[in-house]
């Protein structure tokens, strides 16, 4: 395979006082990762803080971006570099602007490609076809452009929780339902690349259009390829393990069109006798409960909840810099899937709760019950801090309360405004649990002093209800969730302190 130098570790100057995973760089978990261009692979990384393009060209990495903003996403389309560039990443608005690559493509006119989907996004403008109207209640996910000489267009369909992919061509239409992430590119005239979740990983297939056949193009099994895009005679994949950040992979594209099955080998874990995560399903009384355990180099002080967020976030076989500081400060972690989880694997995917914050706090206890080593700290981010809290209150074994980005009642989301916060009260309307007065053990609560999902106003007016020990950071400038460094530098050292406290 083509040699893919690793990125540099991030600066003492960016990292600061944070713990040493946070040192390690990885590309953007965002789709697309990466471009290929005909200057070499340009991908987005926080190996120069926060979000910046750096090209991997002669063996080595040059960062491509500067400044203050971030750089995501980035494309090569109509003969150009364009990325999303955030303007106010609090505010989370970015638009696609054309980066320059020396001496690539500087004559050319920019120009959008062609669109795929009708105005109203109900039908794909086939080129032979015609148009191709999306089943009622579907929407596309993704459409991938014809292979070069043909007109087969695949495209990626989602319905509720249901995902289809769906090929399009002059002789008809051809589908395959399944738990697929992602679609494209593709590898020949008859078969396309599809992403499908088998938990803890997602592993990229070849689904032939015509006879149906899936084939597997690499492993193991306990990884997660987050992003597929092919160029001339490449194919790049943006993917993580446990123990690995998300790191970019580059084939021959005749390997896998050839029928090879290509073998990753994903990296142990950094730090010196810290053990590899254990993927487990544990069996609940409503619905199976798929867990990641990361525990310490050592004898464990006590174990820590972390709770996706969403609630229709998820938890797999990924790399993450908070678990493995937390690992390496002597707790085990226990990453778990609720009901209500976005997993997409039939095999574990769970239902919806029937009461939030009571069926799946519910599952977290079942979890606790099998899981946990000595005290207790339950915490998450943005819904998975609402939940922390909603679990202290029904297990005495819990010493602690983390949320960051989160919220303590559902009354505190009344004025949000954000679409997607919308969405989720519409379908949570009457199904929140009674609120009960928050547990007496200290809580951290940090929160983005301008965030548009869940107003820092609504959160903070709690906390002279809050018990002895409780702490507050406010971060100024951050929006949901901690996703700049200077969030980082703001809320882990006073965490890791407070969680030192409590034993």
């Amino acid at each position: 395979m083509p040699d893919v130098v690793p990125l540099p570790d991030r600066s003492p100057e960016i990292t600061g006082p944070l713990p040493t995973p946070f040192r390690r760089a990885q590309l953007d978990a965002s789709r697309p990762a990466f471009a290929l261009t005909p200057a070499g692979p340009v991908v987005s990384t926080d190996a120069w803080s926060d979000r910046h393009l750096a090209l991997l060209a002669n063996g080595r990495w040059t960062r491509l971006t500067t400044g203050s903003r971030w750089h995501s996403r980035p494309e090569w389309t109509g003969g150009r570099l364009v990325a999303e560039v955030f303007q106010d990443l609090a505010a989370e608005r970015a638009n696609s602007v054309p980066i320059p690559l020396a001496g690539i493509g500087a004559e050319r006119e920019y120009a959008e490609p062609p669109a795929l989907l009708t105005r109203d996004g109900r039908a794909v403008a086939h080129p032979v076809a015609g148009e191709v109207r999306l089943p009622p209640g579907a929407t596309a996910e993704c459409v991938v452009p014809a292979f070069p000489g043909h007109d087969r267009i695949a495209l990626l369909l989602r319905q509720g929780r249901a995902r289809r992919v769906v090929c399009v061509d002059r002789d008809g239409v051809s589908h395959w339902d399944g738990p697929v992430i992602s679609a494209g590119p593709w590898l020949s005239e008859h078969e396309v690349v599809v992403v499908l979740e088998a938990w803890p990983g997602r592993i990229p297939y070849a689904w032939h259009v015509r006879s149906g056949a899936l084939r597997r193009l690499v492993g193991p099994d306990q990884i997660v390829v987050d992003d597929v895009r092919a160029e001339g005679d490449l194919v790049g994949l943006s993917w993580t393990s446990p123990g690995q950040p998300r790191r970019l992979e580059l084939i021959e594209a005749g390997r896998l069109a050839g029928g090879e099955q290509v073998r990753l080998s994903p990296a142990a874990p950094d730090a010196p006798g810290l053990p590899s995560a254990v993927c487990t399903v544990i069996e609940g009384p409503h619905c199976p409960l798929p867990t990641l355990l990361r525990d310490p180099p050592g004898q464990a002080r006590g174990t820590v909840l972390l709770l996706h967020g969403g609630p229709n976030g998820s938890n797999l076989a990924t790399w993450s810099p908070f678990a493995e500081s937390l690992a390496l400060a002597g707790w085990r972690v226990v990453q778990p899937n609720l009901r209500g989880s976005g997993l997409v694997d039939p095999a574990v995917r769970a239902p919806l709760p029937g009461l939030y914050g009571v069926d799946d706090a519910d599952d977290a206890l079942t979890v606790l019950g099998r899981t946990a080593v000595g005290p207790v700290v339950v915490g998450g981010m943005s819904y998975g801090g609402y939940l922390a809290s909603r679990v202290a209150r029904m297990a005495p074994e819990v010493r602690g309360v983390f949320l960051l980005g989160g919220f303590l009642r559902p009354s505190d989301l009344d004025g949000s405004g954000h679409p997607q916060v919308e969405a989720f009260l519409r379908t949570a309307a009457g199904r929140f649990a009674a609120h009960v007065p928050f547990a007496a053990v200290p809580h951290f609560v940090a929160h983005g002093e301008r965030d548009p999902r869940i107003p820092v106003e609504a959160v903070s007016a709690h906390l002279d209800d809050l018990p002895s020990g409780s702490e507050w950071v406010a971060i100024e400038g951050e929006g949901h969730g901690m996703l700049s460094d200077h969030a980082a530098r703001r809320v882990f050292p006073p965490f890791f302190s407070w969680l030192d406290r409590l034993g």
